[in-house]
């Protein structure tokens, strides 16, 4: 019997309120590859069975081995190079081995715990990269999965639907931005690139996060009657949101992946983002309806490539047939339970390591320093 223990970087309740929960079953179980998933993390409230998962709250590090003991699965696998991986490093049960998924490109997110898994999957070249370069972990044990795409559901909609959602907004051209309120999205610019365009560009931007942050730049340039806020659109109606917009626009300064960009390139959106990695492994400049911008902290240029972008008359074919191949949800899939094949079959690490004690032991002198360094601070702060 074949049964996963899956650690989420984020309770399965936040994947809920940004409307992606409908995929997580195939997420975490591929063509049904393992007879039972269980997701054990301390991040949820409430014992449930929900997607095809048996979600359990965890209490404690011993409460977390106690589990693993009594479900013995084939392996671990945690999701994110934090938190997920040093609760799965710290608490490895013997036999059991440990598979890591990295997903940022930030090297702040790629703890050392991930030199104590058994193998890691990283969602692009430039996370390998880094995970080789910067952190020193061996290329034998990573490989590079990337992202996938139902392109089932991800298609050019034009329909009803397509045409009742394009009518909410008012003429014009639509840009749409899908993404959380964060610095790597680069909401900022993206809205000062209103200023050169014409008065006749909204822009919508899907994503969860504060919205005061940007208001009193939205204010001096006097453009909030372009601005359309939406904290989350389902999944599945995704597809209808890429197809109605004129121009999809996420320059990012930062991804890991980018999930919405296969997903805008295979309902054949007119697609501007930054000229970086990994966008531009997938994202070719030379294929028609890609706009890459060099210089993603200018609105100028940003809004230079939107005009390009609404004005081009063509069919971004070649994007959607390179997408088909690369990341199509079945093929992502196949080469998932190959992986876990591998993982399974592997001798796990040595629980009784030098340099696992060593790594164990600077983990908790530093956890606890901060525990007391943020107690003293309160303190302080009531005496002041």
């Amino acid at each position: 019997m074949k049964i996963l223990v899956v650690i989420p970087s984020d309770p399965i309740s936040s994947y809920e309120k940004k409307g992606t929960a409908s995929w997580l079953k195939d997420y975490y179980n591929p063509q049904s590859y393992f007879d039972k998933v269980y997701v054990l993390s301390p991040k949820e409230p409430v014992k449930q069975e929900k997607y095809g998962l048996v979600i359990i709250p965890v209490k404690s590090n011993r409460h977390y081995k106690t589990l693993l003991k009594k479900i013995r699965p084939s392996l671990v696998r945690s999701y994110g190079g934090y938190w997920a991986t040093d609760f799965a490093v710290l608490n490895k049960v013997k036999g059991i081995p440990i598979l890591a998924s990295v997903h940022d490109s930030s090297k702040d997110l790629m703890h050392d715990s991930l030199k104590h898994v058994d193998y890691i999957v990283c969602m692009s070249n430039i996370i390998k990269d880094i995970l080789i370069d910067i952190k020193k972990i061996s290329l034998e044990k990573i490989c590079v999965l990337g992202n996938r795409v139902n392109m089932d559901v991800f298609r050019n909609v034009c329909d009803t639907r397509t045409k009742s959602l394009r009518s909410h907004f008012p003429e014009g051209k639509i840009i749409l931005h899908v993404g959380r309120r964060s610095i790597e999205k680069n909401i900022e610019n993206v809205i000062s690139s209103l200023q050169f365009l014409p008065k006749d560009y909204m822009l919508i931007l899907v994503g969860q996060g504060r919205i005061d942050k940007y208001e009193n730049l939205i204010g001096s340039l006097e453009v909030s009657n372009r601005i359309f806020w939406i904290d989350s659109i389902k999944n599945e109606e995704l597809p209808f949101w890429y197809s109605f917009s004129d121009v999809f626009c996420v320059p990012s300064r930062r991804e890991g992946f980018g999930l919405v960009f296969i997903e805008a390139a295979a309902c054949g959106s007119k697609i501007v983002t930054s000229n970086i990695g990994p966008m531009n492994e997938f994202l070719i400049n030379d294929y028609i309806m890609n706009f890459l911008v060099e210089d993603y902290e200018n609105p100028r240029e940003i809004a230079d490539k939107i005009l390009m972008a609404a004005n081009c008359k063509e069919n971004n074919v070649n994007t959607i047939e390179f997408i088909k191949a690369k990341f199509e949800k079945k093929i992502i899939e196949e080469k998932e339970i190959e992986i876990y094949k591998k993982v399974i079959n592997i001798k796990p690490k040595d629980t009784f390591s030098i340099t696992y004690f060593m790594w164990k032991y600077g983990f908790y002198h530093t956890f606890l320093s901060k525990k007391i360094s943020k107690f003293l601070k309160r303190i302080w702060r009531k005496i002041l």
